[in-house]
This record gives structure tokens, C-alpha cells and sequence, in this order.
């Protein structure tokens, strides 16, 4: 809906001319976004799509860039019966190193990013224009050599932009660690490290991106992330359309479904509402190394009235844990609230008691993949606990489908993408 080809769907109009384009659907979008007290980051460019044109470089890159500069000027300047949104970030492009969204060259692609960027800053200095958004940190075209190419010609980069789907979160992290050394290395220091798009494997079966695992891999993912250069990451995706096939072969990326209710990955980011709202101080706790499964984070709130710890385990064998506090705030009695999310749990509170000593040793249960969350506190509020979430549907369920829904996803996978 806010692809170019959409807003401006007539290649040879005038871009200066109001009536060249058609703001109808993405304007519902990014309204809807605002109205949801969100911010906008915009993507510039073309979805994955099997017509051949919309996957080769705009004929006329002036012009193209002209034509985004006409969209930041509806959603910020109030052009063509437009918005005041204040949108800074603008992304040029999606995933040029894959044949379903663009199948010219590398260096075409450059030429487009400075292009589009120099256009566009010269138009408002303080708008933040970044790329190239590649599907792999480790594709020398699109990391090095687009960083080489930048730099040599002087070319605006507030953001580096990156994707991936990964079974790891260590493979995350370091993905975030190599992009924020490159960027030092090239001198880019004022640079965002941001990451566009993520979530678990794409190849993972669908049973496991909407139940328990998906959220331990995506507690662990953004702890993982805390001690990185990584200024921001953008979950793929908020909802999806309910496509029978698309979700048997495993192609439901969502945290809701279709009518809105919660995934069990969801309640991640409801717990983590709680834990950046409310403890926002980070604690220092004990190194651990995320290859091995188990991640943790804790956090207080600035008047220390409230403590939040959570812990996530993915993927490894259930282990006894054991959390050692020390030198708590307060003096007297307070509370600690033990949220659970696993198979049986929704982010429910499974153990609510009364603690009176300023060190206390905590033991519990940390099964795999299941997330607990421990709040701390000497008031009378605490988090409520989490919605009901979608059962998933038993046709999904059945791992001896796996090989086969698997095959076909690959298939699909390399027909649209090469």
C-alpha cells in the first residue's frame, strides 16, 4: 500500500503534479499508525512481487527520487492535501540483494541510494535517510563495498539498515556487533545500527513461531541485543492476512492474528511495555553467553519502588534456577509477582508472596523454552497478566507434516527470491 508504484501508479506523469498520485490506501495506513500513538518509519521502494518491472530500477532515478521527495512532502509538509506527521526516518529500498525485489545491479542500487538521498536531504537536512536494508550482513556488495562507495562520495548515511531470520539469537547478536564494527571501521560513528526486519527462522515450522518457542527465542534476541551498538529492530510482523496456505507452510511471521488476538510471542513485548515503562534503569547481573540458551535482564524503576528481572530459556534442557538478591531498596516487606510463559502459561502470574529480608535467594523451574518474568516491588500495583492468546489449529500442529511444509516453502522461496 505505500509502495511507489501504488502512490504513483502512471511512470510517465509529472511528479510536480498533485494528480500524478494516489495517496488513498497508504494514507489509511500511516494515519492508522499516528492515530495508534506510533511512529512512522518509511520505506521507499517495492514489496516482493512476480511483475518482472517492479523488480528492475526506475528508469529515470532523478525522477524517482523527485517522486519520494513528493511523499515526505505530503506526510510532513502538508502537500497535496497532506500531513504534518514528522517522519524522519526514510529507508531507501528493500533488500536489493534479492532477485524479488530488485534485479539490477549492486552498483545500480548505489547509484539510486545516492541519487534518492542527496535529493532528499538537500530537500530537509534533518530528515534521517538510510540503507541499503540487505537480507545478509555478510553480502560484501551491500555491507564493504556500499559502505566503500558512501564514503568515497561523500554520500548522506544516518542509518545502516539490515534484515535477518535466524534460529540464534547469539547469530543475531553478532550480526548487530558486525554491522556496528563496520560502521567504526569506516568512520561512520554518528551512523544508527538499525535493524528492519527480524524474527525467528523463516524455515521454522509455523507450530513454533506462534507458540512458547518463539517467545523465549525473541526474549533472548532482545536481551542478546542490550550490549550491542543496535539503536533499533523492527519485528516482522504485526499482523498477517489469514491465508490457509500461507500459515501451513510456515509463512505467518505475525504476534496477532488476523482478527487481533495475541500469539504467544506477542506477550513478549507486552511484558517488555512493563519492564521499559516502569523499570527503565538497567541492574548489572551476571555475565552468561547466549549460544548456551539462557538469557536474563533486570531493571528499576528511577524512585525504586519497582524490580523487574526476566529470564528467558530457549531452546535447552529444563534446568533448576537460582536468582541471588542483594542489597534490594527496601527495607521493610515487598512483594514478588512470578509471571510464566510457556505452553500452559499467558504470561500468568503463577507465584505471588511476601519477601522481608534485603537478601533473598529465588529457585524455580526454568523449563525450555518458557519466559519468566519476576516483579519486584513495595507498592500496591503490579502488571496484569497477559490476554488469552490463539490456539493453534491441530492441521499445524503435527511435526510428521514438517519435511513436506518445509519443502514447499523452500520451493516457493527460491521461485520468488533466486
Amino acid at each position: 500500500p505505500t509502495d511507489i508504484s501504488t502512490i504513483f501508479p502512471k511512470e510517465d506523469a509529472d511528479p510536480e503534479n498533485e494528480s500524478s498520485y494516489n495517496f488513498t490506501t497508504s494514507d489509511w495506513y500511516i494515519t492508522g499508525i499516528i492515530k495508534a500513538g506510533c511512529r512512522v518509519f518509511y520505506r521507499l521502494g517495492e514489496s516482493a512481487s512476480n511483475n518482472e518491472t517492479l523488480r528492475q530500477p526506475p528508469k529515470n532515478f532523478s525522477k524517482w527520487a523527485e517522486i519520494c521527495k513528493h511523499v515526505v512532502m505530503h506526510y510532513n509538509n502538508g502537500w497535496a492535501n497532506g500531513y504534518h506527521y514528522n517522519i524522519t526516518y526514510w529507508e531507501i529500498w528493500n533488500e536489493p540483494d534479492l532477485n524479488g525485489f530488485w534485479n539490477g545491479t549492486a552498483e545500480q542500487y548505489y547509484q539510486l541510494y545516492n541519487v534518492t538521498a542527496t535529493t532528499l536531504k538537500k530537500y530537509n537536512p534533518s530528515l534521517k535517510i538510510g540503507g541499503p536494508c540487505t537480507s545478509s550482513v555478510y553480502n560484501q556488495n551491500y555491507t564493504t563495498l556500499f559502505l566503500d562507495y558512501v564514503k568515497k562520495n561523500n554520500i548522506p548515511l544516518d542509518f545502516f539498515s539490515w534484515h535477518m531470520y535466524s534460529s540464534s539469537p547469539y547469530e543475531l547478536q553478532k550480526a548487530a556487533e558486525y554491522i556496528d564494527t563496520l560502521l567504526n571501521a569506516y568512520g561512520f560513528t554518528g551512523c544508527e545500527n538499525i535493524n528492519t526486519e527480524w524474527n525467528i527462522n523463516i524455515l521454522t515450522p509455523q507450530r513454533d513461531k506462534d507458540n512458547a518457542k518463539n517467545a523465549a527465542f525473541t526474549v533472548s534476541t532482545i536481551i542478546a541485543w542490550q550490549n550491542t551498538g543496535l539503536n533499533h529492530a523492527f519485528r516482522y510482523r504485526g499482523t498477517q492476512d489469514n491465508n490457509w496456505l500461507t500459515r501451513l507452510i510456515g509463512f505467518d511471521l505475525s504476534l496477532f492474528t488476523s482478527d487481533g488476538k495475541y500469539k504467544t510471542s506477542a506477550l513478549v513485548y507486552l511484558a517488555m511495555k512493563h519492564i521499559t515503562k516502569e523499570t527503565p534503569l538497567k541492574l548489572e547481573t551476571l555475565y552468561f553467553n547466549i549460544s548456551k540458551g539462557v538469557a536474563y535482564l533486570a531493571g528499576i524503576s528511577k524512585d525504586k519502588t519497582n524490580l523487574s528481572i526476566l529470564v528467558s530459556n530457549y531452546n535447552t534442557k529444563d534446568k533448576n534456577f537460582r536468582i541471588n538478591l542483594s542489597n534490594t531498596p527496601w527495607n521493610g516487606d515487598y512483594k514478588m509477582i512470578h509471571y510464566v510463559i510457556d505452553e500452559k502459561h499467558h504470561l500468568e502470574i503463577v507465584e505471588n508472596t511476601t519477601l522481608n529480608k534485603t537478601d533473598h535467594t529465588i529457585f524455580f523451574n526454568l523449563k525450555k523454552n518458557s519466559v519468566h518474568l519476576l516483579w519486584l516491588t513495595n507498592s500496591t500495583r503490579s502488571p496484569a497478566e497477559g490476554p488469552k492468546i490463539a490456539s493453534i489449529p491441530l492441521l499445524l500442529r503435527i511435526p510428521l507434516l514438517d519435511p513436506v511444509t518445509k519443502t514447499l516453502a523452500l520451493l516457493l522461496l527460491i521461485l520468488i527470491f533466486g
